[in-house]
Parts: C-alpha cells; structure tokens; sequence
C-alpha cells in the first residue's frame, strides 16, 4: 500500500496526464487539460493556438486595408490568446505572422504602405503585451499611445528620408496642394481654406497621436473579449470608469501650459516653442478626455442608464468634446475634485488601476 503514494504528505500522486511543469518563460505544461496562461478557466485557451495564430494572420492582412482600424483589434486578440495558449513559444509566431502579413499585403501597394502596415500591426502587438504584464494602467496606455505615434512618425520620417527630404517638408507640400485644389474649385472659399491649412501646418504633428490613439483602443476592443475565457482572478483589466490620469501626465499638462503661455505672449519665444508646446497640449487633449468620457460614464452607470439612451449620451458627450473640449475640461477637473471617489494613492495593490501609476509619483 506505501507504493501507491509518491511522497510522505499522505497524499496520492497525481495522475501523469495531469502534472504540470514550469517552462523557462514560467508558463506552465500540461496536456491541454489545464490554462496554460494559467488565467482560464477551462481547457479551451490551452487548445486556442492555431486559432490565435489565425486571427494573427487575418489582422496583419488587414492593416494595409481600407478597413485597417480593425487589425489592431484582431492582432491584439490573437496574441494575447497566444500567450493565455502556449506563453512566449505561442506569442511569438503569431506576432511574426501578424508583422509577415501586413508586410505582405502592404508591399502591393508600396514600400512606404508596407512599413505603415507593419507599425499598425505592432500596436495590437505592444497592447496585448502590456496586457498580458499586466502594465496595461492609465499611463501605460499612454505609454502605449506614445510610442505607437511615435513609430508612425519615425517610419514616414525615414522615408521622406529615402526620398531625399524631410518629414516637414513633405507635409508641408502636400497641405499646400490640398490647399491649392481646393481654392481653384471654390474660389470664394479661399480665406477660410487658407485658415485651415495654416492650422494644419501648424498642428500635423497631432495627426500621429490621433492615429496612435485611435489603434490602441482599437487594440483594447480586441482584448475585452477575452475577459470571458480568462476570467477576472489574477489580471487587471482596463476599464473606462476608472482610468485616472497619472500624476506625470498631469505634470507634463501643467508645464506643456507654461510653455504655450511663454510662446503666445513673450514676443522673443522662439517660434518652435509654440509649435511644440501646441502639439503636445493637444496630444495630452487626448488622456483628459478619456478621463472625462470615464466620468460621463461613471455618471450614467450609476443613474441606471443602459442601452440606447448610454450610447446617445455618450456621443453627445463626444460632439461636445470636438465643439467645445468639454470631456477635456471635465477630465482636468477631475483630476482635483475626483468626481469617482477614487481611491488615489492606496498603492498598486488596490482595486484602482491608476494606482500603478501614481504610488511611485507620491513615494517621492
């Protein structure tokens, strides 16, 4: 009877079948039987590779698309499943098809396509492994935003580069050709045109944090669906009605204020001062309105309001925004008053994610 145990805790020994062990990237082994994200619930993640791989594939192709906002979504999707799957031997295929396919397609529309295509296809790929490290908080999607911006800036850069000019140059010729087109087709239109393009001229930049914006929510849809099959125990999954700015993005707000202050009334300012100092308070635009859409919707869920009435609430909300920056002003808001009653500063332990964010800002 002492040979049927496996040890000297009385307890039996598990069946073979059943017994996992570590890999050397820590994501455990088994026979299918168990998460191997350790995140599941059930066998099905453990069993999800090849349709991870697969949903990789299909979003890469899609990044050189008219529909292109999507890929992020499903390249995300696909690769974190990757990691729930098979850890860091599952991930890795399927961010080299997702790069592979949008390199494919895109280079039957030109080189400068394909690099573009390549970068989209990343910041599902840098979304899903902020994720999986659980460093998905408010700042690290800004983070995120941040650096997917800037591998769009640097890829065009690098081919005005290849062909000779600058990224500025380059913008600034073809604003001046839109503009051109568009006065010699209303003529009457011509003062309200040129305003335009000087604003344009001036707030290019922005573009690049707009397309990095909009790919990494994208990026955040596609990870949403996965909350179902990898449960809530153990991950820290973003939600709208908490993002809090963290406390250097609030500080970079305050300082990007003093600078564009210095640059519209210090008549010596160089004039680069203002060129930065505006786009970089328009890209921050972008973190406090989040943070004011967050408490619109604080707002509504707590009203009991669901449905249709949520969601046209929630685009008045956003053509407020655009009119008259009222998310924006709401988020700046919040940042003091903390409509949500959240609990700042508890440290990175609590329910809050924006805690991440702001305990190394307070340690200090």
């Amino acid at each position: 009877m002492m040979g049927a145990w496996s040890n000297n805790e009385g307890r039996p020994a598990a069946p073979d079948g059943m017994r996992a062990s570590r890999r050397e990237d820590g994501s455990p082994e088994g026979n299918g039987n168990v998460s191997q994200g350790g995140r599941g619930a059930d066998g099905r993640v453990a069993r999800a590779l090849p349709q991870a791989l697969l949903v990789c594939a299909i979003g890469g192709a899609l990044c050189a698309t008219s529909v292109s906002m999507v890929s992020p979504a499903l390249v995300a999707y696909g690769l974190a499943l990757a990691l729930a799957s098979g850890g860091l031997r599952g991930a890795t295929p399927a961010a080299a098809l997702a790069a592979a396919a949008a390199a494919a397609v895109g280079s039957a529309h030109g080189t400068a396509t394909a690099v573009g295509s390549v970068v989209t296809s990343l910041s599902g790929l840098a979304v899903a492994a902020a994720f999986w490290a659980g460093r998905l908080t408010p700042g690290g999607s800004c983070l995120v935003v941040a650096a997917i911006s800037a591998c769009h800036l640097g890829a065009d850069a690098f081919m005005s580069a290849l062909a000779g000019t600058t990224l500025e140059q380059t913008m600034t010729s073809l604003i001046g050709a839109y503009r051109d087109a568009f006065i010699e087709a209303s003529p009457a239109s011509a003062v309200q045109v040129s305003s335009v393009a000087s604003l344009i001229e001036l707030f290019w930049p922005t573009m690049y944090v707009g397309v990095g914006f909009v790919e990494c929510v994208s990026a955040h849809l596609g990870i949403r669906p996965l909350r179902r099959v990898l449960g809530e125990q153990g991950r820290r999954w973003p939600s709208l009605t908490t993002f809090d700015a963290p406390l250097w993005l609030v500080a970079a707000l305050v300082a990007t204020a003093a600078a564009l202050a210095v640059a519209l009334t210090v008549p010596e300012a160089p004039s680069a001062t203002l060129a930065v100092s505006a786009n970089l308070a328009m890209a921050l635009r972008f973190a406090f309105a989040v943070q004011g859409l967050g408490v619109v919707t604080w707002l509504m869920r707590g009203k009991g309001m669901k449905g249709l009435t949520q969601v046209l609430l929630g685009a008045l909300a956003l053509y407020l925004e655009v009119q008259f920056i009222v998310l924006t002003v709401v988020g700046v808001v919040d940042v003091w008053a903390n409509f949500r009653h959240l609990a700042r500063g508890a440290g990175a332990d609590g329910d809050d994610a924006a805690n991440q964010d702001k305990e190394p800002a307070q340690a200090g």
